[in-house]
């Protein structure tokens, strides 16, 4: 990526073992509560590395400047296939990440969580702040503030800020904690109870995944076609992770016998043979 103070193209970080699609992949459902993710790239979380600012310290050349085969062209992706680079850049890059893997700064850490001490109260200005980080999606910067009106005021909305924020930032587990907060003061609702099927999933937590969306069939919501078919998709979903395949065909099945939408018809008849054959 550039860095802006040098203007030089710098690593800021590297997957490692990782598969990479030559077109993008989705999450495995679409969530109820709005958080759709798409990607390209796929690793294991302790195979990725970003590091600091002040260690993105390793230069890659431009074509224009540094020859063709020595950096990037016009474009900001390069396969390095030249000679300068197998026999010289690529070792040196190699030799970078080897002695750069200690400075990491994505750890799972206590950045994500409520600080013990300087929970004062916000004023004036900080509420407002508060409002337009949150506003703007800037949930990573929002967090403090959150945390310290949550701690001055344990809400329902207080909290639910904090939940969604932390769903947003992909901090899965936190967030379940957080939203069963919100049902913890105010009782359940559609609106936070929605949440729980996506989060599980993604945490792997398949069967309480399935109880939280076969409760959610209950609720008048529900009757929208497709929040049902959504329904019904996060369930055979985890019925698939579950090894319990047949059962969740009988989910697809239930799509293909209600729904009018012909891209969900046509995606879920190839996923029922893809799963068909697999018993």
């Amino acid at each position: 990526a550039l860095n802006p103070s040098t203007n030089n193209t710098v690593i800021v970080g590297w997957y490692e073992n990782a598969t990479v699609y030559r077109y993008f992949q989705s999450s495995i459902c679409t969530p109820l509560f709005g958080l759709d993710r798409m990607y390209f790239t796929k690793a294991k979380a302790e195979n990725c590395y970003l590091l600091p600012e002040e260690d993105r310290t390793f230069v890659i050349g431009r074509a224009s400047k540094d020859g063709v085969g020595r950096g990037f062209g016009q474009q900001n992706f390069w396969y390095a296939e030249s000679a300068y680079a197998r026999d010289e850049l690529i070792p040196e890059i190699v030799n970078f990440f080897e002695t750069h893997k200690g400075m990491r700064i994505n750890l799972i850490n206590k950045d994500f969580a409520m600080p013990e001490k300087n929970l004062f109260p916000l004023n004036e200005t900080e509420n407002k702040k508060a409002e337009a980080l949150f506003d703007n999606a800037e949930y990573f910067e929002f967090l403090p503030y959150g945390y310290r009106r949550y701690h001055q005021l344990n809400s329902a909305d207080n909290a639910y800020s904090i939940a969604k924020a932390l769903a947003s930032l992909h901090q899965y587990n936190s967030a379940i904690d957080w939203y069963e907060k919100v049902v913890e003061i105010e009782g359940a609702s559609w609106d936070i109870n929605s949440c729980f099927p996506y989060l599980y999933q993604q945490c792997e937590m398949y069967q309480k995944s399935n109880n939280s969306a076969s409760e959610l069939l209950q609720y008048a919501e529900a009757e929208d076609p497709a929040v049902r078919h959504e329904l019904y998709s996060i369930l055979a979903d985890n019925h698939y992770y579950l090894d319990d395949v047949a059962e969740g065909i009988i989910w697809l099945k239930k799509i293909l016998a209600e729904s009018n939408d012909s891209g969900l018809l046509n995606h879920t008849a190839k996923v029922k043979k893809s799963w068909e054959e697999l018993i």
